[in-house]
């Protein structure tokens, strides 16, 4: 039996997201300067169940090649660290009522 739940895993799920969003944004910002680099960023695949990587959609490409967008990744960093932040609250509150739960308190 799972203790904790779906919502649980479902949380951890997006908090894996989250932090596989935040490796690709800090590849794109550190390839900035790359010839050729196509921004990158994950989208989570509700029929598969789990993320996928793919280019950024809708960039124009400079002359170089490259498509990272400095403004773009620095506003996504942003909401992603509050987008995470909320799931990390999410969990703790999930603790406290199984922690609530178990200690009977609340009745």
């Amino acid at each position: 039996m799972d203790l904790l739940g779906q919502d649980v895993t479902r949380i951890k799920l997006m908090l894996d997201i989250a932090t596989k969003r935040q490796d690709l944004i800090q590849e794109n910002l550190a390839n900035v300067n790359t010839p050729g680099f196509k921004s990158r960023t994950c989208k989570f695949d509700e029929a598969l169940q789990e993320y996928v990587v793919v280019e950024r959609e809708g960039l124009n490409p400079r002359q170089d090649g490259n498509t990272v967008v400095l403004e773009i990744e620095n506003a996504e960093a942003r909401k992603n660290a509050l987008w995470y932040r909320l799931h990390l609250q999410a969990l703790a509150h999930e603790a406290r009522m199984v922690r609530t739960a178990i200690s009977g308190r609340g009745q």
